[in-house]
Parts: C-alpha cells; structure tokens; sequence
C-alpha cells in the first residue's frame, strides 16, 4: 500500500482547509474515489465539513482532482488491505461510502467468465467485506453513516449486463440486511441508486454516445450521497433513485 499523499488543491473547494479547520463531521472514507463518481462524492463531502480519505486501487488514476484528502491505494478485493487502510485512518469514522464497481457490456453467452468473477468480486463482495470489517468504527462513532452506490439495476433487469444487474440486486439486499444489523446503534445504511450518469460505461451505450448531456452528472449522485450521510441522527435514507428527467 502506498503512503498518504496529499494532492494539490482544487478551486472548487473553496479555502484550502489545510489548518484543521475541516473534519467537523469527522471522518469519511469515499472507496473508489479515483472514479469520476468517487471523486465528485469526495469533492461534496470534504465540502459539507468531513476530512475526506479517498480509497482506490489503481495509482494512475490519482491524477484525477480530488479535494485536499488523505489518499490510499487499497485493494479492496484483499482483506489485508481494507484492514490496514482502516487501522491507519485518523479519528471517528462518521461515514463509508462504497462507489467502488466494475461494468460489463455483454450478452449471457458471449460474456468473458474472469470478467464476471471481477465484477462480482467489487460490486458485491469487496462492498461486503467493507462493510463487515468498517462496522466496529461506524459503530463506535455512531450516529454514522454507510452509503452504498447502488445502481436503478438494483430492482431491474437489463439486457447485456446480467452479471451487474445481479450484482446491483445483491448489494441492495446487502444494504437492507446490514442497515437491519446496525440501525438500532446508530448506524444509518442507505443505498443510492442512479440511472445513467455520464461518466464510465453509460458513455459507451447508445444513449451515450447520441445525447450524453440528457444523462446524470456525477455531482448529482454526489448531491444525492451527501444527503443521506448528512441526514439527521433520527433520520435514516434507506434508498434513493435518481433518474434522468427524460426517462
């Protein structure tokens, strides 16, 4: 793993929050935050008060602006790596975020089986594995918070990507099943499901490619992470679907 790195610091942040004036939220983890999602989600974050660590696995892409944070290469399909990204992290961890996901354009029978064995592994176990070793820290700093980025093929089905449509039905009944576990003691679980963002795959399909500027941005599923962590102690976001006006 790779030592912290503090990035240069983005204009859309406003002041550079370097004195410790940041952090009234305490601490939150934005995993896959080298994606365009992930980094939109931190950017919103380390503006609504948290101090902001960002995980991703691939160090090429920690070219892309994030907000003056903590950054670590973790890989989070190794347990080993989740586990010493969350000893090394520094005071309460109010709120997980998993934005972390692969995607795959393919029919059932032409699919590449190690392509479907990855995603699985990102989309659904590595979420479960996050959220299994981060619920002693969530639950200590509770009220707290864990987002799960789900996707609207969470309770539907899609031709072409069966393996992510099951993937997204998991991570919904993960989220239910977790947010049942941990609600009582403070822990709000909540899933955000977007429809076609124009970042990633979405760019590649025919919508895509015709009319991106109908689809979502990524700062509007960033609005919408930020505000369920950010609701009320009382309060908790289980679900929340974002669709382009257009359909």
């Amino acid at each position: 793993m790779d030592p912290d790195d503090e990035p240069d610091h983005d204009p859309r942040d406003g002041p550079d929050d370097r004195d410790g004036a940041r952090g009234g939220r305490g601490r939150a983890v934005v995993v896959g935050a080298s994606s365009a999602i992930g980094a939109a989600v931190a950017h919103r974050l380390h503006r609504g008060g948290w101090s902001v660590e960002a995980w991703g696995r691939d160090p090429a892409s920690w070219t892309r602006s994030l907000p003056p944070c903590v950054r670590r290469r973790v890989d989070v399909t190794r347990r080993e790596d989740v586990e010493e990204a969350l000893e090394r992290g520094r005071g309460p961890l109010t709120t997980l975020v998993y934005a972390a996901g692969l995607f795959d354009w393919a029919d059932t029978d032409r699919a590449d089986p190690g392509t479907w064995d990855e995603l699985f592994e990102v989309n659904l176990t590595a979420a479960a594995r996050v959220a299994r070793l981060a619920a002693p820290a969530l639950l200590r700093a509770a009220p707290s918070s864990l987002v799960l980025l789900g996707s609207t093929a969470a309770h539907r089905a899609f031709a072409h990507n069966a393996a992510y449509v099951a993937s997204k039905h998991g991570l919904l009944g993960l989220a239910d099943a977790v947010r049942a576990d941990l609600s009582a003691a403070g822990v709000a679980v909540s899933i955000v499901n977007p429809g076609m963002v124009a970042a990633g795959a979405s760019l590649l399909s025919d919508r895509g490619r015709e009319d991106p500027q109908s689809l979502l941005r990524a700062d509007d599923v960033a609005e919408a992470v930020h505000y369920a962590a950010a609701a009320p102690p009382h309060v908790c976001v289980s679900r929340l679907d974002l669709l382009p006006r257009s359909g």
